[in-house]
């Protein structure tokens, strides 16, 4: 039988408190230090912060005839106001399920949020934010105040740690780039600050640590997140990423070796994401320096032509095994995003080529007007499902909504478009506004051409 905690009427038992994975769980919290839960759970056991319970005696004094507001005053803070960002932190998390994996990594991170300062502050400011917009806390400024704060306080603790010649070794400061990052998604309508983050921070650090850096199960983790969110970015800014360096691919494809019994979708298309991003960048590069004569009868043209049809191919048959596990029973968000990014990529792949002229007689990946307006509607259909059922965030929808925004032409359409993204920005993530903008410019410069 396992250890209990000592009881009795001397044992000052209001400090004994659940360990904060108990707490948060809601179980019984038993066994010591650590308790059965982590143990089992082979995470570390942290404690939560003790009261004071000391006896306190303050002087009282109460006019006649005038209402006594006093006793008001101990409702005012119920909490420490860290822990109801944490929980606020937690709370957002688990409601933006950026990967399948992504809700339970929080038990992993407790023990670096408790030791490093980087961090700690990078999460307080996400889970003030994520309160201050969900009414948690009744003084939304002061909240505010406090969320940028912490985010301020976690840029200066950022700076100190690219100091250290370990710090690409570091976890903490692996998660606080992205959480710092991602507050920039929340707070920001640029998004440039993401950016910044995520090709400039996060990328770096990741490029100089190396694949063989990245096989913990919370560097893996990061990876699986980082991946994901890297592909569509892009995809969406036409910028390259290390992802499509070989060494990087090398680690996807070592990983695939290992699971070969379970579909991921999620896995396969964020593959084909990062090949059409990296062959969309190479092509512009290449038609560039073929001479404008030439590129009708230039060889490296037709080149082109057979490597898009490649990559279409390969996107067809991810296709048709989606199909057939759908027609299993597989169902998920996951598959239904994959889905969407599926409809995008074959309009993206499209439009490297039906745009110009030098393939119109030579076969390649170009999508017929029909073929367009069905993908088109496929993309609206579930991006509508995703956001209505799913915890999936609307970040995760920004390029198929571009893709699908730059061949919207029917008005009921271009209206959908622009709810959905009214949508996303409603759930906070303000850098929505940013894309319906850009879209809305495109709207704009197209139909003037057209008149």
């Amino acid at each position: 039988m396992s250890p209990t905690r000592a009881v009795g009427p001397l044992d000052k038992r209001r400090k004994v408190k659940r360990c904060l994975a108990c707490a948060h769980r809601r179980i019984k919290c038993e066994g010591g230090s650590p308790c059965v839960y982590c143990t089992r759970k082979k995470t570390a056991c942290v404690q939560q912060q003790q009261t004071n319970n000391k006896v306190v005696f303050v002087q009282q004094s109460h006019l006649p005839g005038k209402p006594d507001t006093r006793g008001r005053l101990t409702n005012v803070v119920k909490r420490n106001q860290a822990t109801c960002f944490l929980d606020a932190f937690v709370d957002f998390i688990q409601h933006n399920a950026f990967t399948m994996g992504f809700p339970f990594i929080i038990w992993d991170l407790l023990p670096l949020i408790s030791t490093s300062p980087v961090l700690h502050q990078a999460v307080m400011a996400v889970g003030a934010l994520h309160a201050n917009r969900n009414n948690v806390e009744r003084a939304s400024v002061e909240v505010k105040v406090a969320a940028m704060r912490s985010y301020h306080m976690s840029m200066v603790a950022l700076q100190e740690c690219l100091g250290d010649k370990n710090v690409v070794q570091r976890d903490d400061v692996l998660w606080a780039t992205f959480f710092l990052g991602l507050f920039e998604l929340l707070s920001e309508h640029s998004g440039e600050g993401w950016v910044k983050h995520m090709l400039y921070g996060t990328s770096k650090m990741l490029q100089l640590v190396g694949p063989s850096g990245c096989k913990s199960s919370l560097r893996r983790a990061f990876y699986d997140l980082f991946r994901v969110l890297e592909a569509s970015r892009s995809l969406l800014y036409n910028e390259e990423t290390i992802l499509s360096q070989q060494c990087w691919l090398q680690l996807h494809v070592c990983s695939d070796s290992d699971i070969t019994t379970r579909w991921e979708p999620m896995e396969e298309i964020t593959s084909l994401m990062i090949q059409a991003s990296a062959f969309s960048l190479r092509a512009r590069s290449l038609i560039k320096i073929v001479p404008e004569l030439d590129r009708y009868t230039d060889a490296s043209i037709t080149i082109l032509a057979t490597e898009g049809l490649e990559i279409q191919a390969t996107i067809y048959n991810w296709h048709t095994e989606a199909l057939l596990r759908l027609s299993q029973g597989c169902f998920d968000g996951y598959i239904d995003l994959s889905l969407l990014y599926y409809h995008a990529l074959l309009i993206f792949l499209s439009g490297n080529f039906d745009y110009f002229p030098y393939w119109n007689n030579i076969p390649a990946p170009v999508l017929c007007p029909m073929d367009v307006s069905d993908h088109l509607s496929a993309i609206l259909e579930l991006a509508e499902q995703i956001l209505s059922q799913y915890k999936i965030p609307g970040v995760m929808l920004f390029f198929p909504l571009t893709v699908a925004g730059s061949r919207a032409r029917d008005p009921a359409q271009r209206s959908q478009i622009v709810s959905l993204l009214d949508r996303v920005f409603r759930t906070g993530f303000l850098v929505a506004n940013r894309v319906k903008i850009g879209i809305q410019d495109r709207w704009v410069k197209r139909d003037e051409v057209a008149s």
